[in-house]
């Protein structure tokens, strides 16, 4: 107990007199949490400029125009002669759609035929694109719907029965698990997941490469006091950080949260221990600080994709999808997502977290032995 004591104890001190770790293991997590989910606050991208083609000039074409441009999702900014000065201006970012009437649209229509319109999005830009197709598609499906019901009504159906016979099977959606359907309660949860991970392993590297660099003895204590006071002081502090993430910020700004503090807490044990004890193993490689911050850094991007909420899972080679779950953060983002998000219980998580234990186990043994190694060397 003495040792472990001691073990943590020193590394709270080094903590405390390297500004830079200090900064990546406090600093950069509180930072991320006020300022990363600003930029998706609104949640949903809302007035995506078009621009209209109007060939026919008509009531009924001006009547489309003004059905889209009340639409929550588009916002018509422009109306040309030609398709290719409206193509033009989609390449010069003024526009996301174009909507492209064809000449003779209400005379086709009142003569009882089916008009086409023209629609292009850019799809350069998959949320523009997506909402400004929907934006299209429900104008143009409510101005149909529209002439249909007229068209039943003349056969002398009452309005009533006109709207059923248009729809007979109304579609009715409700989204339970992301109500906004939004980009912010989608992408933010899952990252703070990775800035738990990763600002974790790059202040463990950090206070490695320091103390290579002065060739300091990072341990004192025996290996096994050492690696369990040193992983101590790094549970206490994450703890914290954890409790700020999934209990602080997601209510802060408004993103589901419909776990039980229990489940998540006893979620969280191994996925941070799975973590201290990785960076414990492999902070022994890094022998300056730069290394580790260039080293980890890097391996940011690959651990979203493998991860399996920005790209499907299914669409990863197999290897690299087995491969991922050597990363706590393939497991625990899964985790985190349906016990916060979706309300579920630790047996529905069950495999996401054995598989955390799992790692925390491997992990430790890694870096217990690591650490043993290290000891028994003799000095450079």
């Amino acid at each position: 107990m003495k040792g472990f004591g001691r073990a943590f104890a020193d590394e709270l001190r080094a903590v405390r007199g390297d500004r830079g770790a200090l900064l990546v293991l406090v600093g950069a997590v509180l930072i991320y949490a006020l300022f990363y989910p600003l930029p998706y606050l609104p949640e949903v991208l809302k007035e995506v400029p078009a621009v209209v083609v109007d060939a026919d000039h008509s009531a009924l074409s001006r009547q489309l125009v003004r059905m889209l441009d009340t639409h929550e999702l588009i916002a018509v900014r422009h109306e040309v002669p030609t398709l290719a000065q409206a193509e033009a201006l989609v390449r010069a970012g003024r526009a996301g759609g174009i909507l492209a009437i064809p000449l003779d649209f209400e005379r086709t229509i009142r003569r009882g035929g089916s008009a086409t319109v023209g629609v292009y999005t850019d799809a350069a830009y998959f949320l523009v694109y997506r909402q400004a197709l929907t934006g299209f598609a429900e104008a143009i499906g409510t101005l149909s719907a529209g002439i249909e019901i007229r068209r039943l009504e003349a056969t002398g159906l009452s309005p009533a029965q006109a709207r059923a016979r248009r729809d007979p099977v109304p579609l009715l959606m409700r989204p339970l698990f992301n109500p906004a359907e939004g980009y912010a309660s989608y992408i933010v949860p899952s990252v703070l997941v990775l800035i738990l991970q990763q600002t974790l392993l790059i202040g463990i590297g950090l206070l490695a490469g320091t103390a290579s660099e002065r060739r300091e003895e990072t341990a004192p204590a025996s290996p096994l006091a050492g690696t369990l006071g040193r992983a101590a002081f790094y549970l206490s502090l994450y703890a914290i950080h954890t409790l700020l993430y999934f209990g602080a910020v997601v209510r802060i700004f408004g993103f589901p949260n419909y776990g039980r503090p229990a489940t998540l807490a006893a979620f969280a044990l191994p996925f941070l221990l799975a973590v201290i004890f990785l960076g414990l193993a492999v902070s022994h490689l890094f022998h300056r600080r730069e290394t580790a911050i260039q080293a980890l850094l890097f391996t940011s991007l690959p651990a979203v994709f493998l991860a399996g909420f920005s790209w499907p899972p299914e669409a990863v080679p197999r290897s690299l999808r087995l491969g991922s779950y050597l990363l706590p953060s393939t497991a625990g983002m899964a985790g985190f997502l349906r016990l916060d998000q979706m309300g579920a219980t630790l047996a529905e998580v069950r495999i996401e977290w054995m598989t955390l234990w799992g790692l925390a186990v491997a992990y430790f043994l890694l870096a217990w032995l690591v650490a043993a190694r290290r000891r028994s060397a003799p000095p450079r």
